[in-house]
């Protein structure tokens, strides 16, 4: 049974952010950090799934591949989320950044094989990335206070608001497939566990401070 977007937010973003990276943080300490009871207790929580689960799946992940699978795959997620770029830099005004975006999703898309490859950057399209969190900073929104979220990690105000627009602006959310949650889900655990594997090292760094 086909899913709105509406429907499955919850627990789509709730499972990309849970592996997108964030949850092992430290925390600034001259931080604007009016909730502090309530990060420390978050960031602990983030700290233990990220240790019990994420971590060693996205070991595993890089132990069972190369770099040119997990280089494919990381250009595949990569184009998908060029049509959300789009639209964040032309809300910005970023028009010329806004046509290059457009151009690299075309060139990988066809040329690149579903974005598999990317020689857009072979020919000097660079790739940009803009989401709403920075859309909303470049019309003025302020950050908020500093904030850690479960699953997302170390946060505010507007970009968690940011996470939520940038969702429903996705084209991929309103494609219909055979087994629209199951894909969702993939495509979701995809980008955060790409993520995570890209920051083994960084965070490696962090545990032993």
């Amino acid at each position: 049974m086909n899913s709105s977007p509406a429907a499955l937010l919850g627990p789509v973003s709730a499972l990309a952010a849970m592996l997108l990276g964030g949850c092992v943080t430290v925390t600034p300490e001259n931080a604007e950090d009016p909730y502090e009871d309530f990060n420390r207790s978050m960031y602990a929580f983030n700290d233990g799934l990220d240790k019990s689960i994420v971590e060693p799946v996205a070991k595993g992940y890089r132990a069972i591949t190369n770099e040119p699978v997990r280089g494919g795959v990381n250009n595949f997620l990569d184009n998908l989320g060029e049509p959300v770029t789009f639209v964040n830099e032309v809300l910005q005004g970023k028009i010329g950044n806004a046509a290059g975006t457009v151009g690299r999703f075309v060139v990988n898309t066809t040329i690149g094989i579903a974005g598999i490859f990317n020689p857009a950057e072979a020919i000097g399209i660079k790739r940009t990335d803009e989401d709403f969190g920075q859309t909303l900073g470049a019309w003025g929104v302020p950050a908020g206070p500093y904030l850690v979220l479960p699953f997302i990690g170390p946060s505010s105000p507007r970009d968690g608001f940011g996470v939520v627009a940038d969702f429903f602006v996705d084209p991929v959310n309103y494609v219909e497939f055979d087994k629209d949650n199951e894909i969702r889900f993939g495509f979701a655990i995809a980008n955060g566990l790409v993520a995570r594997e890209e920051a083994i090292e960084t965070f490696d760094t962090v545990r032993q401070q």
